[in-house]
């Protein structure tokens, strides 16, 4: 199939309340994942690269993976570009050919936000490439990372900044903080739902949940039946392949394993928690 930007398939979620999984994956075999699992269970789903897999002259190896995927695919699916840092990176993966971006200038301020989240938006838009922005910071949740396991109070999307924000950038989605946070939770998030009903009513465009690892599904579900329609997902996809494969390790009587082999049952884990993810956002079954 095709690839296809995320425009129409986030709209859909939205107009019918469910989720689209956003999927961070490093190498071919987390990529085929995702997309083959995807597949079988008939929903759409978003192939997302993060900067540190794709330098070092790894990018074009990389999206040559996913396309091939994508293609091979009866079912939609994006090719993303989480967190870039800068146009520079977002050309470089739009000339590629990813079909989705987003620039991450949601740590500066608000008008700087908005200048460099516009920039990218008319960019790339001639192109038909979807633009995703973040407005509040979503902070980092790694044991030892220096951060906090959720965003304070200023770090959160102000309701009344939402309308501006995307009139003046022109962004196809939103990324909102409203109490996750990336990578590993020290304690679990409390997320302010009221806030993000807000934030819903405000925005003319499907808003994106980063941090979704973790996170209680209670809340989860609170958050996708209140206009989250992309939900990012990595840290639980890492915790279950590590783990497995540690045990795996464990158990060697020594270390000369091949690598298709000894990756079987953290594979098998990993594509469980795929499973899982799919499921629960509700978009298995709309394609």
């Amino acid at each position: 199939m095709a690839l296809v930007n995320f425009k129409e398939m986030l709209e859909d979620a939205r107009n019918n309340q469910y989720a689209i999984g956003m999927f961070d994956v490093s190498d071919l075999e987390m990529i085929r994942a995702v997309t083959e699992e995807a597949e079988a269970l008939h929903s759409p789903v978003m192939l997302g690269a993060l900067w540190p897999d794709l330098e070092g002259g790894r990018l074009d190896y990389w999206f040559a993976a996913a396309k091939l995927a994508a293609e091979k695919a009866s079912v939609p699916v994006c090719i993303h570009l989480d967190h870039a840092n800068t146009l520079e990176q977002v050309i470089q993966a739009v000339n590629a050919g990813f079909s989705s971006v987003m620039l991450d200038a949601s740590a500066s301020v608000f008008e700087e936000n908005i200048r460099r989240s516009r920039e990218v938006a008319e960019a790339v838009r001639k192109l038909g490439i979807s633009v995703e922005a973040e407005l509040g910071h979503v902070g980092n949740g790694w044991v030892g990372s220096g951060e906090s396991s959720e965003s304070g109070p200023d770090m959160l999307t102000e309701p009344d900044k939402v309308a501006e924000f995307i009139e003046k950038t022109g962004v196809d989605a939103l990324a909102v903080s409203i109490g996750t946070a990336h990578g590993v939770y020290m304690k679990a998030p409390a997320l302010d739902i009221e806030r993000l009903k807000n934030i819903n009513a405000a925005s003319p465009v499907p808003l994106v949940l980063h941090g979704g690892s973790g996170t209680p599904e209670d809340q989860l579900s609170q958050a996708i039946a209140n206009g989250i329609c992309k939900v990012n997902i990595y840290s639980e996809l890492l915790t279950a392949w590590n783990s497995a494969m540690l045990e795996e390790l464990r158990a060697l009587p020594h270390m000369a394993a091949w690598p298709a082999v000894l990756r079987k049952k953290p594979d098998a884990a990993m594509r469980e928690v795929i499973r899982q993810k799919i499921r629960f956002f509700g978009s298995a079954n709309k394609c």
